[in-house]
């Protein structure tokens, strides 16, 4: 995984995501490669370009209405190329997702019409707007265009810590998808979560405390609220749950909680306690769903 990968997978999963950034590598397709992965993560439903959810499914396709990459006719992008292709573009709303982010390839094939063209788009974007150049060549860039991009190396592998948080962040994603569909997952699937959690370095009682955020956010739910849940990635699903679960059902997932807690104080098998704390999940959350 290169630094700038790193880098995307962080922000996203933090929720830190910025509006334009310059990735740059040896070679115009690694450069390239890289801004795409950054286009996919952004879209992608679970932050973690799953390549299953409705958004990654369009991108792979080619097929994404609110990911657009720029061409250009000539060896150089025209001015007229990048006000049609993006400056003008952008101030459409997205179409079907919550962003709209533009890929330019090979960035360095911008003459200087063309650069100062975007300069204030990419000082002044729109909060949805993520602008992504990807380049061989940043030195063929103006000052003003770099003094306004994020600037990432595509090249550079990322070091240990960088990747252990990445997996980190991985570990938290995978529970909390789990989470979304604990009504329909199977006992292998909470089997192997459990195993892949230890694999990514999520210790048990981080997954406990994400299922405990979770819980708090169901009350949210219950009271009324839209907002301020500690997973706004699951606020539809929390609050179609809290529409058919009764207080006595909510009381009984904290006591399934404070079960796994004592289990795993007392050094019980981790992958055990999660799986027999999913288990108990799917059962309550179907039994007061049928009825």
């Amino acid at each position: 995984m290169n630094r700038a990968e790193a880098f995307f997978r962080n922000v996203t999963a933090r929720g830190e995501l910025g509006h334009a950034y310059l990735v740059e590598a040896e070679s115009d397709e690694a450069a390239l490669q890289t801004a795409r992965l950054a286009a996919q993560l952004a879209q992608c439903e679970t932050g973690t370009a799953c390549g299953t959810c409705r958004s990654c499914r369009a991108f792979l396709s080619g097929n994404h209405p609110d990911i657009i990459t720029l061409t250009r006719v000539k060896d150089q992008y025209g001015v007229g190329e990048v006000r049609d292709q993006l400056v003008e573009d952008i101030q459409i709303r997205p179409y079907s997702f919550s962003r709209k982010v533009y890929i330019l390839p090979e960035a360095q094939r911008m003459g200087v019409p063309a650069q100062n063209a975007i300069l204030k788009t990419l000082e002044e974007p729109p909060e949805y707007g993520l602008i992504l150049l990807a380049t061989s060549n940043r030195n063929a860039l103006l000052p003003t265009v770099l003094s306004r991009l994020v600037m990432l190396n595509a090249d550079e592998e990322a070091g240990e810590e960088e990747e252990a948080a990445e997996a980190y962040k991985a570990g938290q994603e995978r529970f909390l998808e789990i989470l979304g569909r604990a009504e329909y997952a199977g006992t292998s699937e909470w089997a192997a979560l459990a195993d892949n959690l230890k694999k990514d370095g999520l210790p048990a009682e981080e997954a406990l405390n994400i299922f405990e955020k979770s819980l708090r956010d169901l009350y949210l739910a219950k009271g009324g609220a839209n907002k301020d849940f500690f997973f706004p990635q699951l606020a539809e699903k929390t609050k179609g749950r809290a529409a058919y679960l009764p207080d006595e059902a909510i009381a009984e997932l904290w006591e399934a909680l404070a079960a796994a807690k004592a289990r795993v104080k007392s050094n019980g098998n981790p992958s055990v306690v999660l799986e027999l704390l999913g288990l108990t999940t799917r059962r309550i959350l179907t039994e007061y769903k049928e009825n």
